[in-house]
């Protein structure tokens, strides 16, 4: 497929590029991510909780060869990230989107890792939380209100902290330019998402190494109040047998504006495993960040 003039994402890790609108980034890829999204399909439960597919760039396409420039400076990909996804931007629809990014596993690498690689992953997790809890916090971006503007926390942000005090990472993410009681609504609606996508990968079997929970909410207050009356007040989905308006059209063309989101994300190292069981290694970490976000509820 083919998308406009495209431009880094400011929401997305580098080499990440979005659209005009907004709506979708283009992120380049494995062969093999291609194929876990592309079987994902047929596993509706999980494709509920990923950012919509929409179809992938070939390397002759000029958006390929935009996200070769925004990275040329970069060291040599050894994945063969030759090719494209292009997914729904799971960041559009907020006015000031706080973003943050749970790496999942306390096992970062595949089967296909070298052992170099494998060593140095596991000095990682044996240091941080990905060890002791099953993720770490791989980065936030959080709007401070319209003095201070966003501040970002790179991935070494999440490396200081222990199992006794990442708690203060989740405390930093929600310290946002909104009120206490909608802190506590956006901290219960995550909290009741991570619960679902807990309850969805206990049912599925596939294998997730390296892929992450990514968190987005309305961190503008006066927005974030507005997102709460607009779904209050949208009308529901119509039913597949009622007749459409002609009115229909204009609403599915206005933006939808959200109050959070969350997604599972980065699927480098994933595949569908039939016959063995659930991913404990990435249900660690989900299930060490539920109880989190239930303190914090």
């Amino acid at each position: 497929m083919s998308t406009g003039s495209l431009t880094p994402d400011s929401t997305c890790s580098k080499g990440v590029l979005s659209d005009e609108s907004g709506s979708v980034v283009v992120k380049p890829c494995t062969a093999r991510e291609v194929a876990f999204y592309e079987a994902t399909q047929a596993h509706p439960e999980f494709a509920r909780w990923v950012p919509t597919f929409l179809g992938t760039l070939t390397p002759d396409d000029s958006a390929v060869a935009a996200i070769g420039a925004a990275v040329e400076t970069a060291p040599v990909n050894p994945h063969n990230r030759h090719s494209s996804l292009v997914l729904e931007n799971v960041a559009c629809g907020f006015s000031k989107p706080c973003v943050l990014d749970a790496k999942l596993g306390a096992q970062l690498w595949d089967e296909f890792a070298p052992q170099e690689k494998r060593d140095r992953l596991d000095a990682v997790s044996d240091a941080t939380t990905s060890g002791s809890l099953g993720f770490r916090v791989a980065g936030m971006k959080v709007w401070k209100g319209d003095k201070d503007g966003y501040k970002v926390y790179d991935k070494l942000y999440g490396r200081v902290f222990t199992a006794d005090n990442v708690i203060d990472a989740f405390k930093e993410y929600f310290a946002s330019g909104l009120e206490p009681e909608q802190v506590r609504i956006v901290v219960g609606r995550l909290l009741a998402k991570v619960g679902e996508i807990r309850e969805m990968l206990e049912g599925q079997e596939s294998r997730m190494y390296s892929a992450s929970l990514l968190f987005v909410f309305e961190g503008d207050g006066k927005a974030f109040q507005q997102a709460l009356e607009d779904e209050k007040n949208r009308k529901p989905e119509p039913d597949d047998d009622d007749d459409e308006d002609e009115d229909g059209e204009d609403d599915e063309d206005e933006e939808v504006k959200k109050v959070e989101a969350l997604k599972l994300i980065d699927f480098a190292h994933a595949d569908w495993t039939p016959g063995q069981g659930p991913d404990e290694n990435a249900l660690q970490g989900v299930r060490s960040v539920e109880k989190l976000l239930a303190q914090l509820a």
